[in-house]
């Protein structure tokens, strides 16, 4: 039988007691990725007001030219994921309609909101 000293014990109670502080606030390692960050949502829709599902967002950071792809869900919403703040161009497009833009600033921490309703007409292939 082995036997530990002191020691062992304190060291073990200190590692326990780590990593259960870890795991009680998971909240704030998620939190980590978004500071400095904002983001864009929005639905897309036609004259009727119906949504449009798998419609193509293409959102464009004015300032780099960097591009970001999203795609509309069955409910007709997007989601951008986390941007940098900025000025975007938002450009949206699904089949059988036609392509609308939309500007948009970025804040940190905020979540701007770009909602669209697509004439019918020509539209992506």
């Amino acid at each position: 039988m082995l036997v530990f000293g002191p020691n062992v014990r304190v060291w073990t109670a200190r590692i326990l007691s780590c990593a259960a502080l870890s795991l009680s606030f998971p909240h704030l390692l998620a939190a980590q990725a978004t500071i400095g960050t904002g983001s864009i949502v929005g639905t897309v829709s036609d004259p009727t007001s119906a949504v449009i599902s798998d419609a193509k967002v293409t959102i464009t950071n004015v300032a780099t030219g960097q591009l970001t792809y999203v795609s509309t869900n069955s409910s007709g919403l997007f989601n951008s994921g986390a941007l940098v703040s900025g000025d975007y161009k938002t450009l949206i497009s699904a089949k059988g309609f036609s392509s609308a833009e939309a500007a948009v600033t970025v804040l940190v921490g905020n979540t701007a909101t770009v909602n669209v309703s697509l004439r019918i007409g020509n539209g992506r292939k």
